[in-house]
This record gives structure tokens, C-alpha cells and sequence, in this order.
């Protein structure tokens, strides 16, 4: 049986950031990062936002409680 991955819907009106050339962090909790080094994606407000692994180091040392809708 092969497994399916399950990804919330992406939005068709909106450029896909993992296309766009050098990808910036748009950390949602910090406005003013603009760092190239992303680690990951998350969706934020349906949108998929790139954040560096600065960012990331300092979001998932808090005790932030993750949900998807």
C-alpha cells in the first residue's frame, strides 16, 4: 500500500516560495529577518512562509502549541 502525504491546500492566487529566487526567512513573529538560510517552511494563515534556521532555533525552543485547521 503506498502511503499518501497529507499537505494543507495551497493557494493558487499566490507565487509558490520555493520557486522565487533566493528565498528570504518571513519568520511571522519577526518582521525584520531576512535571512537566506532556510530551514524549513510552515503555513502560517494559509500561506507556506520560508523560515531561516535562526528563526527556527529560537521558535522551537518555545513552548508554542502547533495546529492545523
Amino acid at each position: 500500500m503506498k502511503k499518501r502525504r497529507l499537505e494543507p491546500p495551497t493557494r493558487l492566487d499566490e507565487p509558490e516560495p520555493a520557486i522565487l529566487p533566493d528565498n528570504q526567512c518571513m519568520n511571522p513573529w519577526n518582521g525584520e529577518c531576512r535571512n537566506t538560510d532556510i530551514a524549513l517552511f510552515i503555513y502560517h494563515e494559509g500561506r507556506r512562509v520560508p523560515i531561516c534556521r535562526r528563526c527556527w532555533e529560537k521558535i522551537a525552543s518555545t513552548s508554542i502549541e502547533w495546529s492545523y485547521n
